[in-house]
Formats: structure tokens, sequence, C-alpha cells
């Protein structure tokens, strides 16, 4: 069973501003662009808003992980055919490498779907989850259902659809083994039951959010994993007027904000396309993506149930389509203002067709709603109406309160009238009543000065598959406000909301309120505003491995930071293990921001045992209140900042170790490695090399030099000191390099022949057993004895990219192998090359080290003890 750790949650309201895309925005942008400025878009936005109400065409693309999107094809729907586009992905991808930071698990999930969420905002579309968490790679169906609970995610997958309703669904994989991936073959096995059992009322009806049933109209799936299947070309090479690039281009743009993947690319330009193969429903003989399907305005309708009111609502939506496409038509950058008696009327056909459609009429009043808010948007585009929202303060934390203001901008040449300004909050702060509006004359700005407070009681802002730990696999979604499971986010937790009149029209606006912070580089950065517990308690080492020939105290840094205003004081609180002692330090804390940094001294009995534990560390406050969580904030420059709960807590690995006697260890930091600091921790001389040392150094005064995962990828002067590396080697040196990716083998970087296959060789079962095929060789005997018991407790994994074919200099040293697959010995290969000796494994210290996994310290001691 993968051994996946439970996370207390905390903090990270994240929302959608109410902002339309501008047209810079394909290029990589700095901090702050994913929380912009007030805007109203211009052309670049309008255009695309009125091009939605032209039209009714939706399609769901369904994948694995972040990257499994058709982004050509999300931005061929979205920007080039005006319709509504969205990826559902199975998993935010947490079971990956980082190639940009060192988070993992959990945190590389919210990098990912921050950076899904960056991918999106360029080609247009929506993003949506399941509950699934990605466990590692797994190389069956059935191994991957054996962690994800089937009907679990069909009840998610269903949910998207019914929400999303689209018209076609889209696989991107076959559901065979050719897919390569246990979870890829899932995502398709859950897409193709999803497409059917969406429509069924009588399915999935227990509990959560009310939706009426849909039943899709066509399923398609990708070519890329069928090349030979009959399918037909989607091209999308031609351009996107308000941005002169291609779709190509723009998806490629998409992409490449995968960043923590790796998966930058050109944006070449010229011809293109993707495919599609017709699996089911209509279109079975066409060449287009929405063959058989009617895409007309009016649509919509089709699911009114009663005649005369179905035969009103048709009407006023082919009327809305003909205006839409004239205004979109007769746009001008200089003449915006002139789409806003047509966009007036557009408004309230649609309004009135809401008025035909009944609750009963299952999902066509939902997607008239959809239109009418693109079409309100529109209104205040065309306009030059922009609303802000912002906070004194960007953290709250319960009984605290603070100013907000909200501001209207009047930028047109007409006045507008705002009727009321409020705030609201989905999560249940302070709000007072909504303030009474004013004229906003044409050219000028109007604010309002309101507060809000966080109640007494409140927990801290908390993404909502945090809120509780992980039950094995998945996410436990079960107290999320059922509207909000399968988003990426939940709604922020306060939002402006003005009504207002524009001419004869009326409309509700609404943004999310922000903290904003001037930048001495980049400009205006804004933040999420959240709310955050009175004291967060943060423990470092978060892993305290301890040998247990070492008697000597070790220490826990514990760092309180004050988020009140109003004085703190108490006692930490640290739960040590039977046989394990520590003091209970006093703490105080006088006013918010403060911060007091405490050593805690762990002193080892005489009736300590060998084991792994862990140690839970909070603040107790003289009140009684208990804190036991941090918030680290993830802040990269492509993607929205992002709070990440972690708990206040150690985890203790008791265990016999021996380590080699050494003076000094080089270290070539590689991908997400966190090995240094783990070598480190246990009393071994570790330095990590600096690109200059590596060129230009003495390596000879290293005893030996270990390479971290990847690292010559992430690493450029690794590569170009390749040659310096192999002839330390040769004159009586030790290299360990951890598991390598092509780039290696391409290289040419090994100093004998060493290769991987394509797709490389891995086992994903932690528990596989692993046999010794030299238990005498003294990697397997000094200064630790390797035996069964060291390879209990591996996590995820046992190790991935291992060679395949190597050179006869090389000797293989385990053999191992997932259930039903081959033996692969390829996993730790180590030859003595001139006087020196080389080692290359695909083992995954890289995961095990982190986690304490008290194997994993023993061997990696014996191999940099290797004579």
């Amino acid at each position: 069973m993968k051994r996946l750790l439970g996370v207390l949650a905390a903090a990270a309201c994240l929302g959608a501003a109410l902002v339309a895309l501008d047209a810079r925005a394909v290029e990589a942008a700095p901090p702050g662009t994913e929380l912009p400025p007030p805007a109203t878009g211009g052309i670049a936005a309008l255009d695309p808003l009125l091009h939605k109400l032209t039209n009714n065409r939706r399609l769901l693309i369904v994948g694995a992980h972040p990257d499994d999107e058709n982004s050509q094809l999300l931005a061929v729907v979205s920007r080039k055919l005006g319709g509504e586009a969205a990826y559902l992905s199975l998993t935010r991808g947490e079971g990956g490498q980082n190639l940009i930071g060192d988070e993992l698990g959990v945190g590389l999930g919210l990098i990912r779907t921050q950076e899904l969420l960056a991918a999106r905002r360029l080609d247009g579309a929506r993003q949506y989850f399941t509950r699934a968490y990605d466990f590692g790679y797994s190389k069956s169906l059935d191994e991957a259902l054996r962690f994800w609970p089937k009907a679990a995610l069909l009840e998610d997958a269903v949910r998207v659809i019914r929400r999303f309703r689209p018209q076609i669904v889209f696989v991107t994989f076959t559901g065979t083994p050719r897919d390569g991936h246990g979870q890829h073959q899932a995502s398709a096995v859950v897409a193709r039951e999803a497409y059917r059992a969406a429509g069924d009322a009588a399915a999935f009806r227990a509990g959560g959010e009310p939706l009426p049933p849909w039943m899709p109209k066509t399923l398609l799936r990708s070519n890329w994993f069928d090349p030979d299947g009959t399918g037909f070309p989607i091209p999308t090479g031609d351009l996107d007027p308000l941005l002169g690039k291609s779709y190509l281009q723009i998806a490629v743009a998409s992409r490449s904000l995968h960043r923590s993947q790796g998966t930058g690319a050109l944006q070449r330009p010229g011809p293109g396309e993707t495919g599609a193969i017709w699996v089911d429903g209509a279109g079975k003989d066409g060449t287009d993506l929405f063959a058989g399907v009617d895409t007309r305005l009016r649509s919509i309708a089709a699911e009114i149930a009663d005649p005369a009111r179905r035969a009103r609502a048709e009407a006023l939506l082919d009327r809305v389509e003909t205006r839409a496409v004239e205004t979109r038509r007769n746009l001008a950058p200089a003449r915006l203002s002139d789409a806003v008696e047509p966009i007036t009327a557009i408004l309230a056909d649609l309004r009135a067709a809401r008025a035909e459609a009944e609750t009963a009429d299952g999902g066509a009043g939902m997607l008239i709603e959809e239109k009418i808010a693109a079409a309100e948007e529109a209104l205040a585009a065309s306009a030059g109406v922009v609303l802000d929202a912002l906070a004194e303060t960007e953290t709250a934390s319960p009984t605290e309160s603070f100013a907000t203001t909200v501001s209207v901008w009047n930028a047109g040449a007409r006045p507008v009238a705002v009727e009321s300004v409020a705030l609201a909050s989905p999560d249940g702060w302070k709000v007072p009543e909504a303030a009474a509006g004013r004229p906003v004359a044409a050219g000028k700005l109007e604010e309002w000065k309101l507060s809000a407070a966080v109640p007494a009681g409140s927990r801290p802002t908390v993404p909502y598959f945090l809120e509780k730990p992980l039950k094995e696999a998945v996410y436990d979604w079960s107290a999320a406000a059922p509207e909000a499971r399968g988003e990426p986010f939940q709604k922020p937790p306060l939002a402006a909301v003005v009504e207002l009149r524009i001419g004869e029209a009326r409309l509700r606006l609404s943004r999310e309120v922000t903290r904003r912070i001037r930048d001495e580089a980049f400009g205006e950065i804004r933040h999420a505003l959240r709310a955050v517990p009175r004291v967060e308690v943060s423990v470092d080492p978060a892993i305290l491995v301890w040998p247990m020939d070492r008697p000597a105290p070790r220490a826990l840094q514990v760092t309180l930071t004050s988020n009140s205003a109003a004085p703190v004081s108490g006692a930490v609180e640290v739960s040590t293990p039977s046989g394990w002692s520590v003091t209970r330090p006093a703490f105080a804390l006088a006013k918010k921001g403060d911060r007091a940094l405490i050593e805690v001294p762990i002193t080892r009995d005489a009736g300590a045992s060998a084991g792994r534990f862990e140690i839970p560390v909070a603040a107790v406050a003289a009140d009684g209140a208990r804190f036991d969580a941090s918030i680290r904030r993830i802040d990269y420059e492509h993607i929205r900042p992002t709070s990440f709960p972690r708990p206040s807590a150690a985890a203790l690995t008791a265990l016999d170790l021996k380590l080699p006697a050494l003076r000094s260890v080089g270290y070539v930091r590689g991908a997400s490695d966190r090995v240094p600091e783990s070598l480190a921790a246990v009393g071994l001389p570790i330095h990590v090399l600096t690109p200059a040392e590596l060129e230009q150094g003495d390596l000879s005064k290293f005893e030996a030099i270990v390479v971290g995962s990847r690292a010559y990828e992430t690493e450029p002067a690794l590569a170009r000191a390749n040659a310096r590396l192999l002839d330390y080697v040769r004159g009586g040196g030790l290299v360990i390099v951890q598991y390598q990716q092509y780039p290696f083998v391409d290289g040419g970087f090994a100093p004998a022949k060493l290769e991987i296959a394509r797709p490389h060789d891995r086992v994903t079962d932690e528990t596989a057993k692993v046999t010794l095929l030299d238990p005498k060789s003294p990697i397997f005997t000094a200064p630790n004895p390797i035996g069964p018991a060291d390879w209990d407790g591996w996590v995820q994994e046992r190790g991935l990219y291992y060679a395949h074919t190597w050179d006869a200099s090389y000797t293989p040293l385990l053999e191992m192998a997932d259930p039903g697959g081959e033996p692969l010995r390829g996993g730790l290969l180590a030859a003595r090359i001139g006087k020196g000796r080389y080692i290359y494994t695909g083992l995954a210290f890289f995961r095990q080290l982190p986690a304490g996994v008290p194997g994993a310290y023993r061997l990696f001691a014996n191999l940099l003890a290797w004579k």
C-alpha cells in the first residue's frame, strides 16, 4: 500500500477575479499578474465575451494529470469557436517531480493546480478535478483502481459533466495498456462510464449538489495514443485575430506554464493540427468536431419541457445570437461604447429567456445564466466600468476587523448609477449592511469604505480539499460545500458586490477583495485575503533522523508567529514517544507580527528504542486555545501565490546507523532535491558544490561526490564539468549518480555505455521484494549489514529510470520486480573505473531520505563507504 501522509490544512483563499484576459497575457508574466489590477480588458476582453453569445459549443477533455490536456483543442474551442471548453484532470499531479522547487506531494499538487489555472487563462478554458491523489506511477489499470475507489471518481466526473454540461466529451487516453500508465487508463475508463451515467437520472443522486442529469451528444478520443485509428484532423495553425498568434502557439504557451514539469516548448509558426477519433454518439461519419450537434444559441432551450415556453425562449435566443454577431462585427477599439445599446438589448432578451426556463427544465436555466453573466461583463467592459476592492491587510485572525475600500471607476462617456455596495463572504465573515450607492460621473472614480471581521472561532481559510486529511489516495471532501467539489479552489472568503445601472440595464458586478503591495522591481503585486490562526507554529527539522549510537541531546527549533493584535502567552507542548524527554518552555508574543524562536532539546533516555515516531508540537495559550499548524506561501512568478498548510509536527526516525569516516563529500543538487540536507542531518560532511567549483575547483579534496536526481538537466555546469568528474573517478574518487533521465544517456555522461529504455524501467510497488545479487559485496555489509528489514517502510516506489542495458564493467547488485513484472537488475550498478569507483542508482533516495526511511540511510551510508 502506498504510504500517504494526512495533511493538516490551513489557509488558501483562491478565487477568480472578474477581470478579462488581456491579450498580452500570452507571455510569461511578473509576480502578481494572476491577481491583476482593475481593467476593462478593452477589445481583447469584449470580443471573446460577445463571441460566446453567438453559439452554444461546449467541450470537456478528460485526462489523468496536469499536462495530459490537449491545449490545442482547448484553445480552438474557446478562442476560435467562441465556445466553452474545460479540462477535467483526475489528479493534481502530486506524485511527480518538481523542477522549480523542493515541494513534493501535496505542495507540488498546489503548484500544479495553479499552473493549470495559469494555462487556462491563456487558452480560455476552465479547469476541474476529481478527488484522486496522484500516488505515483502505476503500471496497470488494476493497480490504479486499488488505490482509487472507482465509484468515487465516477461520481466526481458525473458531477463535472452535469455542472459543465458539455456536448462533447473528449478522452485523452484509450483505456488500454498502450496508454503506458495505469492512471492514464483509469481516466479513460472513468470518462467513458461517466459519459453514459451523467444522463441517468437515477445515478449519483444521494446528497451533494442537486444537478439535473445531462447526456452529452458525442464521445471522442485523442489520436495521441492511437495514431493508426480512424479519425479526423482539427487545424490549429490559423491566427487568433486579437493576438496575431496561431492557436497552436497559444496552446504551446499554455502548456509551457507547466514549469514544475519542464514542459516548455517552442512556439513555432506555420500550419498545425491535432486530431480526434469518434467513439460514440453523434457525428460518426463527420469530419468536424461538433458534427451532428446543434451549436446554435437556441439549442440551450431544448431542455425546456413546455413547447410554448421553449418556442419563446428559442426566439429570444435567436435574437441574442443575431445581435451578438452584428455587434461583434462592428466592434472597433476607439468605439467600444457603441456596443452598450445592443448589449443592453441582448441582456434584456437573455433575462426574458431565463424566465421561460423553469427549475424543472433541467440545465437550460443554468446555461442561460452563464450567458447572462457574460453579457453583464461585456456591458461593463463596453461602458468602461471597472470595479476594485482592496483590504488594508492580507491576513486576519479571529475577532480581527479590517477596513476595505470598494471603488467604481467610470472610464466611459456616460454616467453610471451605483445603487448599492456590499461585501459578501461565503465563509461567514462579519460584513456590514449594504451601503447606499450614488452616481458615478463620466471619467470619475467613487469609493466606499466598509469594514469586515473574522468571527471568533473561525477556521483558517483552507483549500477545501485539505480541510480533512487524505484517506489513502483520495482527498476527503466531506466538509466542503457541494458546489466547491471538483473546482480548483473554493470561492474567495470576501468579495465586493456592486448593484448598478448602466442606462436602462441593471447588473451585478463582483470582485475578490485583495491586498495591494508595491514592489520596487515589479510594481503592483496583489495577494489573496485569508483568515489565519492567532498563532502559527512551525518546526525544524520536519524529520529528525537519530542514530542510536549518539546519546547527545538533539533539538527542535520551534518558531511561533503571532497573527493577533492582542498579546498571546502560554507554553510550547511537545509530545514525545516513550523513552524520549523534553521540556515545556513558555512563550509570550506581544503583538501581530512578533516571532519567538524557541529551541526545545530532546533527550534520549535509557529505555528508548529504535523505530519511527511522530512528535506533535503545539502552542497552548493561557486561555486554553491550541495552535498546531503553520502556513507557508508558495510563490512563483508564473502562478498565483498559494497558501500551503503544514502541521506543526516532526517525524522521528531512531535507527541503527553506522557512518563511514569521511572528511568531505561533494554534492551536486538535483531536482526537488532535499537529499543533501538529509545526509548532513545524520552527521555526514556534505558540501553542496557551486557551478564554479564543478568547473574550476579542486575535486580531489572530496572523498566522494554525489550527483542528485536529474541534476544533468537542472545544473548546466555539471554537463560542462563531466569530463573533470570522470577524471576524478579515474584518479581514485567515488561518484554516486542518482537517477537521471534521457539527457544523461544522450549526452554520453557515464564512463561506459549505460542506456535507459523508452519507456523507462521502474518498480512502482514500494513493497516489491528485493534480492541482493551479491550479499557479500561490501555495499551490503559495511558499515551497515543490509537485510530484508532495510526494504521495509519505503514510500511511493522502489525506484525509476533504472539502467536497461550496460557495459560489462558495471556490476548489477539488486534484482526486483513489480507484481507480475519482469525482474529488473538496473536499479543499482557499480563499476571500478581506473583507480576509482562509479555507481548509478535508480533507487528513489530523493523520496526515501526526506521521509526518514531507515534502510535508505543505511544503504546510502554503505554506498559512500565503498572502497
